[in-house]
């Protein structure tokens, strides 16, 4: 993949920014358009390939301390993805997050009196593919090559190879793919 020389600026801006936190940016991290927003202590480590598009809105990640956010080899996180990650956010390898997705493992506040804020780890498989607007609430795990539609809202585990949709998300059929497929 070829960058725009502004492009690739901001490429090596972000990875020496990332290696200042004591983050592991992976060879050959791509940052396009705006530079993403990253806050928090906490650490973040990605595979190589990693691609950030922050052409119309920039990608927001907050890590909190102790937190861990982990980013597979040749990942696209779209233009509007909010990542926020409290304990751990595990993203697998050859995952496509799209515009204004949001994946939290944290609900940020108790819902009744007495009750403790929720924090649990997410997980997606490889080759996971979440549609635009795309919401992942705490503890959900994704299985490899599983579909999420746009505007889909996601709070129990999607098995493997499954399309799902709606809010809350449920089951619409199983992916057509082999098991090394990867979605270009």
């Amino acid at each position: 993949m070829r960058l725009q020389p502004l492009n690739r600026l901001r490429s090596l801006f972000m990875r020496a920014r990332l290696r200042l936190r004591g983050d592991e940016p992976g060879q050959r991290f791509f940052v396009h358009g705006g530079l993403p927003r990253i806050t928090g202590r906490g650490r973040i480590a990605m595979g190589e390939r990693v691609n950030w598009s922050c052409h119309t809105a920039r990608v927001d990640v907050e890590v909190a301390q102790g937190g861990l956010l982990e980013i597979g080899a040749r990942t696209f996180l779209n233009a509007g993805v909010e990542i926020v990650c409290h304990q751990w956010i595990r993203i697998g390898e050859n995952c496509r997050i799209g515009p204004g997705s949001v994946l939290c493992d944290t609900n940020h506040h108790p819902v009744h009196e007495g009750q403790q804020t929720r924090i649990a780890p997410i997980k997606l498989g490889r080759n996971v593919w979440l549609g635009r607007g795309v919401i992942v609430l705490p503890g959900v795990t994704i299985g490899d090559h599983a579909v999420i539609a746009a505007g889909a809202v996601v709070f129990c585990d999607v098995p493997a190879g499954e399309v799902w949709r709606g809010n809350p998300a449920a089951y619409v059929k199983p992916v057509r793919a082999s098991a090394g497929y990867v979605r270009p």
